[in-house]
């Protein structure tokens, strides 16, 4: 009777053995592409590098990305197929508006996609980072990542107690405004702003007119910053000297928390609270 049930305990073991390490070769493929540059952000973040075998081109421009200069020689992709498929990775990340054609060519050739939504609220970022984290094997240092944007999110909240509620517009490129329903407006709610915007019925992105924008007499406007090499005339209205002259604090904020907001929605965080203290 020993004998014989010896076999089939080594080889109940032996099978356990071998759906573990399947399932872990799956959540930490040891090759990994993107064609995402929010995704390449946090993965630049969460796993090893040598481990990204194609980042996003635009992940490589320090007009677009603030981690160009640390990617320098990182080999990219212009979200190609023929550009991914000789690379042979094991995981390929893309976004919810990255371009369908390449996806689903990839798709067909049996290529595993992972595509993740766009986060659009602070519980979506946390949410992405960890679903991202959990693809790639590296849970611990995501929920690092979180931990650390949650305490400064709540430093964020602190600051506002026993404080009047300040009005203010976020302003962009172009005269726009950003109003409800935006990751924008619920960094304000959090901060103890009034956004001008929302109270008039603003939701998403509204160009407003700078006479409007005076009229209204906001006691902050916030701004993010732009990369000098990223001047258009889009960024004019930011420069206007009724602007400069308006009595009203401009709060300046690190750039990209309307595009890639992961990486820097901590410093975004700590940068709005330093400069409603000053």
């Amino acid at each position: 009777m020993l004998n014989v049930k010896k076999p089939i305990v080594y080889s109940m073991g032996f099978l356990f053995f071998v759906l573990a390490n399947s399932a872990l070769a799956q959540t930490a493929p040891a090759r990994i592409a993107s064609l995402n540059i929010c995704i390449d952000q946090i993965l630049w973040e969460l796993v090893p590098h040598e481990k990204l075998v194609s980042i996003s081109y635009l992940t490589a421009n320090p007009i677009w990305s603030p981690i160009a200069e640390q990617v320098k020689g990182m080999p990219v992709n212009h979200g190609l197929a023929e550009e991914i498929v000789p690379l042979a990775p094991d995981v390929i990340f893309a976004g919810e508006f990255d371009q369908r054609s390449p996806i689903e060519l990839l798709q067909k050739l049996g290529k595993r996609v992972e595509r993740l939504p766009l986060p659009r609220t602070l519980r979506d970022i946390n949410d992405q980072i960890l679903q991202l984290a959990d693809m790639v094997g590296e849970r611990a240092k995501a929920e690092q990542m979180v931990k650390t944007i949650s305490a400064q999110i709540a430093e964020l909240q602190a600051a506002k107690q026993g404080k009047t509620p300040l009005t203010a517009f976020w302003y962009s490129a172009n005269g726009v405004v950003i109003g409800d329903g935006t990751l924008e407006h619920e960094f304000m709610q959090l901060a103890g702003l009034r956004n001008l915007a929302a109270e008039r019925g603003m939701f998403g992105f509204n160009q407003l007119d700078l006479e409007l924008l005076l009229s209204a007499k906001p006691q902050i406007l916030i701004v993010e910053q732009g990369s000098d090499d990223a001047y258009s005339l889009a960024r004019e209205y930011l420069s206007h000297p009724a602007l400069q002259h308006a009595d009203f604090k401009v709060v300046t904020l690190p750039a990209g928390l309307s595009g890639c907001a992961a990486t820097v929605i901590g410093d975004v965080a700590t940068q709005l609270k330093n400069s409603l203290a000053e």
